[in-house]
């Protein structure tokens, strides 16, 4: 009886390590359609899974074949865009030679409603901004960062972010931008008359347990914006979901900056005492 259950339990370890693999889903924090990277490093090469939503496809933006580059620089690929089959609902994302920011779309529709997922990736390679790519049209109802954070810079808690809700490619004035993070932290904000809406990032991001968070080192929260909207008959539901790090200055202690002036006030003191015997000579 003993060996049996030593072999049980032998068994039930590999599943126990299996459930706690990063390559594996974690638990929903959710309803809103989501495209979720899964976590690995890859200067060319990016893993995600759909959240939510059905789509035997996802749609590719890179950000454009023109950029100011050194010389000797070339683009691999000139295309703007390109569609990605998803198996089980897992895709992955080539960064084909171009860099900086990708956007990736998933989309489910009826003759009712249109569902669509967004969420953008960073590629290191040598790339123009994402300025051109964000302002194409990519579907009937969109959110888009007014701008997106630059490669080293992120969204961070205590801190607003700008958002454009267009329709149609034309501003949406008066709508409601909901806001959740895997915190459990729930907000709402409404565009303005130009269709732009203000995020204030929460103030929820716990301290990662190992001193290694999120991009740069610092710990991050996920969030996910959605808006809806009614037209013609049907009912558009798109959302945008990305990552926010926790406040620039969290965990930086005020005596280190204090003693850092009470330093310099030293090093300067001789200075300021030579000058003033220097006047009065």
């Amino acid at each position: 009886m003993r060996v049996f259950a030593s072999l049980m339990l032998l068994a039930l370890i590999p599943l126990a390590h299996a459930a706690g693999h990063p390559g594996h889903a974690a638990p929903a924090w959710t309803e809103l359609p989501l495209i979720e990277a899964v976590p690995g490093r890859d200067r060319a090469l990016a893993a995600f899974r759909l959240r939510n939503l059905a789509a035997d496809s996802v749609k590719a933006h890179a950000p454009g074949p023109q950029a100011r580059l050194p010389e000797g620089l070339r683009f691999q690929t000139e295309r703007l865009e390109w569609d990605i089959l998803t198996a089980a609902g897992r895709f992955q994302l080539q960064a084909g030679g171009v860099g900086n920011y990708h956007w990736l779309l998933a989309r489910e529709e009826t003759s009712e409603a249109v569902k669509v997922a967004s969420t953008a990736h960073y590629f290191s390679n040598p790339g123009p901004a994402p300025t051109a790519m964000l302002a194409r049209p990519k579907s009937e109802l969109e959110i888009v960062p007014a701008p997106l954070p630059r490669e080293h810079n992120r969204y961070r808690e205590n801190q607003e972010g700008e958002f454009l809700l267009r329709f149609q490619g034309q501003p949406l004035p008066g709508a409601t931008l909901r806001f959740a993070s895997n915190a459990g932290t729930q907000a709402s904000f409404t565009s303005d008359a130009a269709g732009r809406a203000r995020v204030r990032f929460p103030d929820d991001v716990k301290e990662a347990a190992t001193g290694h968070g999120g991009h740069g080192g610092r710990a991050s929260n996920r969030f996910v914006l959605a808006v809806e909207h009614d037209a013609g008959g049907r009912h558009y539901l798109t959302t945008f979901n990305y990552s926010y790090a926790e406040d620039a200055y969290t965990n930086r202690s005020l005596a280190w900056g204090g003693g850092f002036l009470a330093l310099g006030g030293l090093i300067g003191l001789p200075l300021i005492i030579r000058r003033k015997e220097e006047h009065r000579g």
